[in-house]
């Protein structure tokens, strides 16, 4: 007489396999969008002529969704610092999608081209940025729940009798 104690059906072996894959998929996709909504990014936007009008007092879309910190302003060609009289860079909705964005304009006093293409540095918050310090600890541990409860569905199959 066998022990049915100790067998395992090939059924739940492919369902515990498909559900630790698709755990680890989504794990995997899951944590890639925890980090970066985590993080502040230090960026270098690059503007020229064929990005935007060209126009004074026009907004340009800039990547990210909340403005930490402006570091410079600079000439491409010449690599000469723009006075911050001359530009300003806002926090804006954005025209594209709706969405709080960063904006930067061309004001012009003093430029020599209105137009000229421009370097701007500044520090950001991404997409999706999550704001509230206590949601970014949950979002973290969410992560750490996730990976226990794989290691969950594993683990009754990795005993050696």
């Amino acid at each position: 007489m066998k022990s049915k104690k100790a067998e395992l059906g090939v059924g739940v072996i492919v369902v515990a396999a498909i559900a630790i894959i698709v755990g680890l998929i989504l794990f995997q996709a899951a944590a890639s969008n925890v980090e970066q909504a985590t993080q502040t990014v230090t960026g270098v936007s690059t503007l020229s002529q064929g990005q935007y009008t060209g126009v004074l007092n026009t907004p340009v879309e800039l990547v990210g969704q909340e403005l930490i910190s402006v570091i410079a302003v600079t000439n491409r060609s010449s690599g000469a610092a723009i006075a911050a009289a001359n530009y300003t860079i806002y926090e804006c909705v954005r025209n594209s999608d709706n969405l709080k964005g960063i904006c930067y304009k061309a004001l012009g006093a003093g430029l020599p081209s209105a137009s000229a293409p421009v370097n701007i540095s500044y520090t950001y918050y991404p997409n999706g940025y999550i704001d509230d310090a206590g949601s970014r600890s949950i979002a973290g541990i969410i992560i750490l729940l996730a990976a226990i409860a794989i290691a969950l569905v594993l683990i009754p199959y990795l005993r050696y009798d």
